[in-house]
């Protein structure tokens, strides 16, 4: 067995779960958006502290051992058995990075978006109409689909490998472990690694608070 996803990670995978399913369901069922923005509040501090982590985390949770490359992706498509990292394979790289990036957009364009019906983003006052009107369309239309197709991609990607391939890693990401036929490096997952992952934490969210109560 090899400690591959540090606690820190497994924590910001569920929450952010949690965070998403709270977010559709409190804009599309609930229509509250003021919950709907705080769901958004917590996404960003989520997304940058995965950014952050991905430096300071622990050997599997650095985007230095998930570098998505073309060359690395085809390599993996054509022997996938030839691949010998326990942690993101070439194309889960892709996604994770795509994901990133679409959480990313889609918050600021809820951050720029005006919806006429009740709802302004804080800097929608700031920028032209016409930046606005673009910023609530791919909000309300393209972002939101485009974050769906990525979810049930990465849905589907997890159940393929734990039913088809007989990877187990739905587990690994509520342990940490996973069984691995070569020897590898484990990634650390120690007490000064969590409480560093709670000081960065901590110090994003109050930055997201403090710069959105002074927009």
């Amino acid at each position: 067995m090899v400690k591959v996803w540090d606690l820190p990670t497994r924590v910001f995978h569920w929450l952010l779960v949690v965070a998403l399913f709270a977010s559709v369901l409190s804009a599309v069922y609930f229509e509250n958006l003021t919950v709907h923005a705080w769901c958004g509040y917590t996404i960003l501090t989520l997304t940058l502290f995965r950014l952050v982590w991905g430096f300071a985390g622990g050997h599997w949770s650095r985007f230095s051992t998930f570098i998505p490359s073309v060359q690395r992706s085809l390599r993996y498509l054509r022997q996938p058995s030839e691949w010998t990292q326990p942690g993101h394979n070439p194309l889960g790289a892709w996604s994770v990075w795509a994901m990133l990036l679409l959480l990313l957009l889609q918050f600021f364009s809820g951050l720029c978006a005006d919806d006429d019906a009740g709802f302004s983003g804080p800097l929608s006052v700031y920028i032209p109409n016409r930046f606005v009107s673009l910023a609530t369309h791919y909000h309300t239309h393209i972002g939101k689909w485009l974050l769906f197709v990525m979810t049930v991609l990465h849905i589907t990607a997890v159940f393929f490998y734990v039913l088809y391939k007989r990877q187990p890693l739905l587990s690994a990401m509520f342990t940490g472990e996973r069984r691995w036929p070569i020897p590898t490096v484990s990634t650390n997952d120690n007490f000064s690694l969590r409480i560093k992952a709670v000081l960065i934490f901590f110090f994003i969210a109050v930055t997201v608070y403090a710069g959105l109560h002074a927009i």
